[in-house]
């Protein structure tokens, strides 16, 4: 029942934000396939909704205005796709098949499908989903409105798909947003197939360039488990789709729709937003020859719209915090104040961007070498388990070759050139350009193409065993990283061992969410995972050096506290070297609950 109800929550979100989507309908080309209307509709509207959840969010966000949001997406999708949706079957019925690329989509989707159903596992080390991702919508369901959670400073982040993580989770259960990665890639794939066309592919070639995009665990690995990069590289896909094909005023206005969802997704959706505006540009001077005046005006129109899509993100942060980035960089601290953020949260947070964003080097020949490195080497840029094959950097250049005169194309290149080279001097982690492997892997499927129409009979054959072994091998990692995700999902006895084995301090948890005299938990540990607790908490010291407490900066001066925390419980779990917070014995608790590391105290 539980799994089923997740599916049903995650039907309704996609209806409602189709329906959202179909506001933008008035704003595209004449020329758009059904194809682009669908991948467009669905991003946009996706984009919409989420934003919208936050806004509604700000002062009420109870299951009553989640729902109230979502079935007016729905009261919109009914109203508005009804004979869309009769033109997509009728186009569908004449669409031609290809049974190989077609199967490994859905053997992908079917893995995501069914290992999205598994109840997430981890701790704060080691799952970033657990972390914040998940940990934020969790809270602001109990509370009622989104706001960060004190404790972990990433929760400050633009949240346009942790909003609707909180609906999923409200509607669905604890399973919904996991099935959401469903949703995600298939996203992504749309977008893919609809970029892959217009960059010159047929309809056979586009479904071969997804199935490589689906097969690719560097990009799978934004999609699944509550990661939202491969989310964000559908929105920046579809605001470069835009970019280079934009003529009148509406459609530069939809190209700033999608910059705005990028940017309230990610805080890289600045930078991809800067740089499709110089691409933009320099697109539109020198290749379109369009008046300057012209160009201003329409790109103009570009950033009027994707500042005031993003503007509920940062306002909330620049209203409350003192800066619209938060938590702010060394730069934007020449400009802006840092409420409440301790200098040892941002050292600490500057040193894992240091060590995460490092890849194998910032040097010239470093750059040069990148195609190499994140073909054999993608592991060392904290990308997760796999790669991204062998097909965008072997058969990717004749793909460029084959494209070589067409606009769209030199747009497409420029963009992708700029965002590598300034992802390379930012933060070299592989899921913050996983726009750039979906566009390596259509370049790649058009040099497939075009070596078998144009040399020899070997080059066509290794063309395709090069096709072959990355499919192959990206098959093999996805399923051997969401093995343990899927017999979890179907083995309620599996799932418990599981549980219990890759979360600690499970058995503390449990007894909290099913101790009715529990009402309110002080959690004196950093390094536990708050998630996991279904009750009010308050978590003094964050992973990052969080202190959430005036003038507690230690636990014996939280304890002198504990009279106006009006906690009921208190739980306590040894540290790294090996001893508990409280002694033995603490005056005024009593010990209800002790397992191994973990203890629980009632307060007296």
């Amino acid at each position: 029942m539980n799994m089923l109800l997740a599916i049903v929550a995650n039907i309704v979100l996609v209806v409602s934000a189709l329906g959202f989507g179909s506001l933008v309908h008035r704003l595209f080309l004449r020329s758009f396939s059904q194809l682009d209307r669908l991948a467009l509709t669905l991003l946009a509207g996706l984009g919409l909704l989420g934003t919208i959840l936050f806004c509604v969010g700000q002062v009420w966000f109870s299951r009553s205005a989640i729902l109230l949001v979502l079935l007016s997406g729905v009261l919109l999708a009914f109203g508005s796709l009804a004979s869309a949706g009769q033109e997509c079957w009728s186009a569908l019925g004449r669409v031609h098949l290809p049974v190989f690329p077609a199967a490994i989509i859905f053997s992908v989707l079917l893995v995501t499908a069914v290992g999205g159903l598994a109840l997430p596992t981890g701790d704060l080390s080691t799952n970033d989903t657990i972390a914040y991702h998940y940990l934020g919508p969790k809270v602001w369901l109990r509370e009622g409105v989104i706001r960060p959670v004190p404790d972990e400073v990433l929760t400050y982040f633009p949240v346009v798909v942790e909003t609707q993580y909180a609906a999923l989770m409200s509607v669905g259960g604890k399973r919904a947003p996991g099935f959401f990665a469903v949703v995600s890639l298939a996203s992504v794939l749309l977008i893919a197939a609809s970029l892959a066309i217009r960059l010159g592919l047929d309809p056979s070639g586009a479904w071969w360039a997804a199935a490589l995009i689906a097969a690719m665990p560097a990009v799978y690995r934004g999609a699944y488990g509550g990661m939202l990069d491969a989310l964000f590289a559908g929105f920046v896909l579809a605001a470069a789709r835009m970019a280079f094909d934009a003529e009148q005023p509406g459609h530069y206005a939809l190209f700033g729709i999608f910059c705005g969802i990028s940017m309230g997704t990610k805080y890289t959706g600045i930078i991809a937003w800067a740089l499709l505006i110089f691409c933009s540009f320099l697109f539109s001077v020198w290749v379109c020859r369009r008046q300057l005046t012209t160009i201003l005006k329409s790109l103009g129109i570009s950033c009027a719209v994707a500042i005031a899509i993003a503007s509920p993100f940062y306002l909330r942060n620049w209203i409350f915090y003192d800066c619209p980035i938060y938590p702010p960089s060394p730069f934007l601290l020449h400009f802006f104040t840092s409420k409440n953020m301790l200098p040892a949260v941002m050292q600490g947070l500057l040193e894992n961007m240091g060590r995460s964003g490092q890849g194998m080097g910032g040097g010239f020949v470093d750059f040069l070498l990148l195609p190499f490195n994140l073909t054999y080497h993608t592991a060392n840029y904290i990308g997760g388990a796999g790669g991204i094959g062998l097909v965008p950097w072997a058969l990717g250049p004749f793909g460029l070759i084959a494209r070589r005169r067409d606009a769209f194309t030199k747009g497409m290149l420029l963009f992708a050139v700029l965002q590598v080279a300034a992802w390379f001097v930012t933060a070299q982690v592989s899921r913050y350009v996983i726009h750039i492997y979906v566009i390596g892997a259509i370049f790649g499927v058009l040099g497939w193409q075009y070596t078998a129409r144009s040399v020899s009979r070997n080059a066509r054959v290794l063309s395709a065993v090069v096709i072959a072994i990355s499919i192959l091998y990206g098959m093999f990692m996805i399923s051997s990283d969401r093995v343990e995700d899927v017999h979890a999902a179907l083995s309620s006895s599996f799932e418990a061992k599981r549980s219990f084995q890759e979360t600690p301090h499970l058995a503390s948890f449990d007894y909290i969410n099913s101790e009715p005299s529990v009402r309110k938990v002080l959690i004196l540990n950093k390094g536990i995972a708050a998630y996991f607790i279904d009750k009010p908490y308050i978590k003094p010291f964050g992973r990052w050096g969080e202190q959430t407490l005036p003038g507690a900066t230690d636990v014996p001066k939280v304890m002198a506290q504990l009279a106006s925390l009006h906690v009921t419980h208190i739980l306590d779990v040894k540290s790294e070297d090996g001893s508990f917070q409280l002694p033995e014995h603490p005056s005024g608790l009593t010990l209800v609950f002790e397992q191994g590391d973990q203890r629980v105290y009632r307060v007296d």
